[in-house]
């Protein structure tokens, strides 16, 4: 969805009307953040229906992550979850599944989720952060360019977390916005080492620059913090190697 069409997805109530009618005729759409204005925040909007339209992708259930404490866990939302809901949800993959079990996957750094009923009973979910949330594979979308990058960033988290008690919480408690600017330094460092890499991927390069310069500039508490992170991370990583 271009930022000329982007709804007002308030935070009250109102939401709820607004995300309907974006879904009037699809099961999801992914609201990308207008970096334009003050909230740049980005919406992944599910609608999970009483029967299938047959008009469009018609998702079942979802799929995510979610922090217990320290510790990450795979949930589900359905039309049997207790709503409403708002809860938080943890950076990792969205699914979206439908009847047949054909799948839509997204990424997503974290952020906050909010579900309720509409009158005709449906279910509108709104996955928001302010971080991007990427197109991953899917039966009715194309990949979005950055997500192999964001996948593997996020695979090569995972090591020390399942090695180095501790790591996990460390990750947890970082911000979306901290562990958006720790995969764009991460990609930065990345490019820094191989020129092969760079002459490779000029797009990556560009975007990398672009994207350190804005975000040093309008999140510079959650740049250092990312700097920190990396390097701690950076520490568990030696450990494990040990």
């Amino acid at each position: 969805m271009s930022n000329d069409q982007r709804p007002d997805l308030p935070q009250d109530s109102r939401w709820l009307e607004q995300a309907g009618r974006v879904l009037a005729g699809l099961g999801f759409d992914l609201v990308e953040a207008d970096r334009t204005q003050a909230d740049d925040s980005s919406h992944l909007l599910v609608a999970l229906r009483p029967q299938p339209t047959l008009q469009h992708f018609d998702p079942d259930s979802i799929a995510y992550w979610c922090t217990d404490g320290a510790r990450g866990r795979p949930a589900c939302l359905d039309r049997e979850t207790r709503l409403p809901v708002t809860a938080d949800y943890a950076w990792g993959r969205i699914v979206l599944v439908d009847r047949l079990g054909v799948k839509n996957e997204f990424l997503s750094f974290g952020g906050t989720l909010r579900a309720q009923s509409t009158n005709e009973a449906t279910v509108i979910t709104d996955f928001s952060s302010h971080a991007p949330i990427l197109r991953w594979s899917g039966h009715s979308q194309a990949g979005d360019p950055l997500a192999a990058e964001v996948g593997a960033f996020f695979a090569r988290i995972k090591v020390p977390i399942d090695f180095v008690p501790g790591t996990e919480a460390l990750v947890a408690q970082a911000a979306p916005r901290t562990l958006y600017c720790a995969f764009i330094q991460h990609v930065r460092e990345r490019l820094a080492q191989a020129q092969t890499l760079r002459d490779a991927n000029r797009w990556l390069v560009e975007w990398s620059s672009r994207e350190s310069q804005r975000m040093e500039a309008t999140a510079n508490d959650h740049w250092r913090a990312a700097a920190e992170l990396r390097r701690q991370l950076g520490a568990v990583e030696a450990i494990a190697r040990e």
